[in-house]
């Protein structure tokens, strides 16, 4: 398993010098797994990550989407490997009964007069697949679990296994105070990675409840309750600059080494 950050950042994108060093760009992270590339969520880091599938002509991967604020689909109009016929890959998000189907829901997206293309533009094949949030699914010989997670218009939480080693990714989630969630300490347990919302911290985290974001301290507090391997702090609140972003990462560190902050262009072997 190897892991690749192209994008960390939570609800906008943060361009310039004070965002550089640990990234602006919105969530997406690839993961490989014996040759086959898996994609959390089509932030507008994806731009990039699709660069990078057309140098190496990685031409077949899947999408698991966490939900669809536009934080999280915002680059899929921008990335390149849609435009491309020789490439096939497969967008998959959870049924919600408040919405539409994965392809009702970005065909609205990309749409006029929000955007000048539609989804009907993009020339490679691809497969809007929905699932049952809550039940297993496999892509190839991976498997891949899912959780709901306490977010507006709802999010799904995702535990990917190969070889008796997991990586979960769990953003967009907003933890009750004074109140363990067992249902997703259950989920997370034992994992070697976790990749956790971590906006807000504790101290100014009930001016934001209802938000459906959590702190890098409930993170922190998860990992060692589940044993988690290596936390990663993801999802940056776009306020926090690279000078608060170096607060968050010395008192991790102070914690556990293990507990790091993510930053875009990280890779990691599992």
């Amino acid at each position: 398993m190897k892991i690749k950050f192209w994008g960390v950042r939570g609800s906008i994108p943060t361009p310039g010098k004070n965002f550089a060093k640990f990234g602006g760009n919105t969530s997406c992270v690839e993961l490989h797994i014996n040759k086959k590339v898996i994609i959390f969520d089509m932030g507008s880091g994806i731009v990039n990550l699709g660069d990078y599938l057309l140098k190496n002509n990685i031409k077949n991967f899947d999408i698991l989407l966490s939900h669809f604020h536009y934080d999280h689909t915002c680059g899929l109009p921008f990335f390149q490997p849609a435009f491309n016929k020789d490439f096939q890959f497969t967008i998959r998000s959870g049924i919600e009964k408040t919405r539409g189907n994965t392809f009702e829901v970005l065909n609205k997206q990309i749409s006029s007069p929000s955007f000048p293309i539609t989804i009907n533009a993009f020339s490679a094949k691809i497969k809007f697949c929905d699932f049952k949030i809550g039940k297993d699914f496999n892509i190839d010989k991976v498997r891949v679990k899912t959780i709901s997670l306490n977010h507006p218009d709802g999010a799904v939480g995702y535990r990917v296994e190969y070889k008796k080693k997991s990586v979960c990714y769990i953003t967009d989630h907003e933890h009750e105070l004074k109140k363990k969630n067992k249902r997703l300490l259950d989920f997370l347990k034992n994992s070697e990675v976790l990749i956790y919302d971590s906006t807000y911290d504790d101290k100014h985290f009930k001016n934001y409840i209802g938000w459906g974001h959590s702190t890098w301290q409930e993170a922190t507090r998860l990992a060692k309750e589940c044993n988690i391997k290596k936390l990663f702090i993801f999802h940056h609140n776009p306020e926090n600059d690279d000078k608060n972003m170096s607060h968050i990462e010395s008192a991790c560190k102070k914690i556990d080494n293990n507990f790091i902050v993510a930053k875009e262009g990280m890779f990691i072997n599992i």
